[in-house]
This record gives structure tokens, C-alpha cells and sequence, in this order.
């Protein structure tokens, strides 16, 4: 049925294709194999690569606006060394942390006590390599939200309003309840720990003094209520430009450009996504979002030294994260295949390692709350 949809979907002009040699490069190799890797996905997925050097391009719904999760912190992660770059912050400034800076979600900062001081440079890499939502909300706190919704079209890149991830929590429990806007962040990492829905559904009832009590059923409503309010979401299309950008150094010092690119190679989350279908050795700087039956990969390969292929891929409507992760990872092996392993063998006269595939159930079923 997916593939299915995939083809009539193909036929409706949602896939697209940029210049290349005669119409026939390897966006129109890569179209096969797309449709290969994603058959048996249950869910949608949108799908955008593009080679900077030539500009050779392929996208699938690759306009369709979605939710990025935690892929929007490469949008903090730009402002921040926009405004380092500008003298208006050091990377060596000290931040205190507060009671009222705990968030849910993963990361070391977790609930840990007040008190504790993280400089910008630290922080940056909590939020980038680790995920850390604590971290990402002092940022967002430091540069100012309305600096950092200019961006985008500073850059003359389409997102949509970009919100703190305290901000995105308390609009998913208001459209249950309007206590939904006044949760602590202590009350947030509280729900940010259940193990499901019901759970979760359960404790904010407690917390909003709602009797009967919500239901699983009811939170997957909110989600889906707050995913079509377009918070945080862009298409990849967007995205991918935006990455471009960020492959050439554009708008960055060359200090802050290195930094970024250091950034986002260290990435610790996504190994089962896009990373499961490259060779071993294969440069890969990215950023990885998980939300409910949501998840992303964001980044830039290196097929070899010099020349970057941006990769963007956003995924919705699955029930376990594995799904998602598989097609991910299966969408990585596509481009490898099509785009990565000729380039390698242009640089080097050999193929580098062939991936291997993914571990089945190697992840958690989908939890509501952004896990990287």
C-alpha cells in the first residue's frame, strides 16, 4: 500500500528532480531506490538531497511542511555563532542554571540542581551532540526568540514561528486543557518521564484537576491539534537550503563555520537513521529530532573531501520508532548508492565499507516527549 501511494504520489509531481547532464543523473538513479526503501512504511516520510557542488538535486514531498522536533536546534546553533561571530556573545560566557531552566527529554542536564554554571561553548554542545532541551531553551533564551525567528529569512529560508521547547510542551497539553499553559517546567520533566501516553494522560489530569481523566487516545489528539499549528516545522526543501548554506560556511566566521561542522559530526543521537545506512568511515554531520510519531535526520555527507550532498528527511503517522528509523536508514543506503559510492570511487578508485543494515528493535517504541 505505501509504495502504492508512493507511485501515484510520484505521478501527482510530488517528486522532483534538479538540473543534471541531460535529465538523467543520479536524482533520477535515486528515484527507484526511494521508492524501494520506503515499501512498507506505514507512515510519510518527505525526503530532499541535493549535491552543492553541481546543484543536482531530488526531492519527495519535498515542500510538504514537518514537524522537525529537535532538527530546529540547527537553527539555534546558527544564531548563536551569528551573535559570537557579531561580538553580542562569547562562547566562553558563563550561564547559570536555574530551577526554572528544567526541561524533559534526554541530555545530562536533566533535573539537576541550581546553581550550576555552563559556559556557551558547553551548552552549544549539550544541545547539538547530546540533545539536551535544557540547554537548547538557554540558548533560545540568550539570543532572544524573535532573533532567532529572523533568521530563516535573514537567510531566505522558509520555517515556520520557531518556539522553545517549553513553549512547544505547554501548547501540546492546552489543546487538552487550558492548564496546559500554565505547567511548571518541573510539572513538564514530570510528564516528560512517563513511559506512555496513558500515563501521561493520567498525571496531567492530576495536574489540571480533570476528572474523568484524559486518555491515550486524547493525547495523541493534542499532538496531532498542535503538529497542524506548524510550530517548529519546515519543509525539507527549506531545510536542505538551509544546510547548503551551512556546507559552504555562509553567513559564519571560519572559526564558527569549523565549529558547527564540528558540532554536528559529533552528533550522538541517530546512529540507527541515516548514519545505519552509510559505510562505517563515511563523513556524516547531522541532527537528529524525535517526537510523537515524529522523527528526523537532518545533515551533510562527504562522500568524499570537498563535496558536500545535503540530506533532509522528516518521517510522521508510524507507530513504533523503529519503522522509522529503518526507512531512514534504508533512505541513506538509497543515496549512498546512487550518489555517495560514485563519488568515492571518483576520489579514491575504491569503495569504502558497505553498511550494514540495522538492527531490528534496536529503539524505544515512540514516547511523546523529543528524544533527539
Amino acid at each position: 500500500m505505501r509504495l502504492f501511494f508512493l507511485l501515484v504520489a510520484a505521478a501527482m509531481g510530488l517528486t522532483s528532480f534538479g538540473p543534471s547532464p541531460a535529465g538523467q543523473g543520479w536524482a533520477h538513479a535515486l528515484e527507484p531506490q526511494v521508492l524501494a526503501a520506503a515499501e512498507g512504511f506505514t507512515g510519510g516520510v518527505a525526503f530532499y538531497v541535493r549535491e552543492v557542488a553541481s546543484g543536482e538535486e531530488y526531492g519527495f514531498a519535498a515542500d510538504t511542511p514537518m514537524y522537525l522536533s529537535s532538527a530546529v536546534k540547527v537553527v539555534v546553533m546558527l544564531e548563536v555563532l551569528r551573535q559570537t561571530d557579531a561580538g553580542l556573545l562569547s562562547l566562553h560566557q558563563r550561564v547559570r542554571f536555574r530551577a526554572e531552566d528544567v526541561r524533559d527529554g534526554v541530555g545530562p542536564i536533566g533535573l539537576g540542581p541550581p546553581g550550576r554554571v555552563f559556559t556557551v561553548r558547553q551548552l552549544l554542545v549539550l544541545m547539538m551532540d547530546h540533545s539536551d532541551n535544557a540547554a537548547a531553551d538557554r540558548l533560545m533564551g540568550l539570543v532572544g526568540l524573535e532573533n532567532l525567528n529572523n533568521l530563516p529569512a535573514r537567510r531566505g529560508v522558509a520555517f515556520s514561528r520557531i518556539d522553545t521547547l517549553l513553549g512547544e510542551r505547554r501548547r501540546i497539553y492546552s489543546k487538552l486543557d487550558p492548564a496546559g499553559a500554565r505547567l511548571t517546567p518541573r510539572q513538564i520533566y514530570e510528564l516528560g518521564r512517563c513511559a506512555t501516553n496513558a500515563e501521561r494522560a493520567r498525571l496531567f489530569s492530576r495536574f489540571a484537576d480533570r476528572r474523568p481523566a484524559f486518555s491515550s487516545a486524547d493525547m495523541d489528539a493534542a499532538f496531532e491539534a498542535f503538529y497542524a499549528d506548524r510550530i517548529n516545522t519546515a519543509s525539507m526543501r527549506q531545510v536542505g537550503q538551509l544546510l547548503d548554506q551551512l556546507s559552504r560556511c555562509e553567513g559564519l566566521s571560519e572559526q564558527g563555520c569549523a565549529l558547527a561542522h564540528k558540532l554536528m559530526a559529533e552528533c550522538r543521537t541517530g546512529k540507527h537513521r541515516i548514519r545505519a545506512g552509510l559505510p562505517e568511515d563515511a563523513a556524516w554531520e547531522h541532527k537528529t529530532g524525535t517526537q510523537h510519531h515524529r522523527a528526523c535526520d537532518i545533515g551533510i555527507l562527504y562522500p568524499r573531501p570537498g563535496r558536500p550532498v545535503v540530506i533532509a528527511a522528516c518521517t510522521r503517522g508510524f507507530t513504533q520508532v523503529r519503522d522509522a528509523e529503518r526507512l531512514l536508514a534504508n533512505l541513506g543506503r538509497a543515496v549512498w548508492k546512487a550518489l555517495g559510492e560514485p563519488l568515492a570511487l571518483e576520489a579514491t578508485g575504491r569503495p569504502q565499507r558497505r553498511p550494514t543494515a540495522p538492527r531490528a528493535g534496536s529503539s524505544r517504541a515512540v514516547a511523546p516527549r523529543d528524544e533527539g
